[in-house]
């Protein structure tokens, strides 16, 4: 799962299917976008769906 650092879903696109929201990261990543992903959102007024990045790998020191 995706964390959101506590934000709200405002300013998100918001998709009402796992599929659409799937879709949308599909043409994401044909145009060239990277570690994204669509999540559902822990929003509950929301209820819906959302693309965004993943976190980044950790390095090791």
């Amino acid at each position: 799962m995706i964390r959101t650092k506590n934000r709200a879903c405002t300013g998100k696109r918001r998709h009402d299917t796992q599929e659409k929201a799937e879709e949308h990261r599909d043409r994401l990543i044909a145009n060239g976008a990277v570690r994204v992903a669509a999540y559902q959102c822990r929003n509950r007024s929301c209820g819906g769906w959302h693309v965004g990045h993943t976190p980044k790998p950790r390095t090791t020191r």
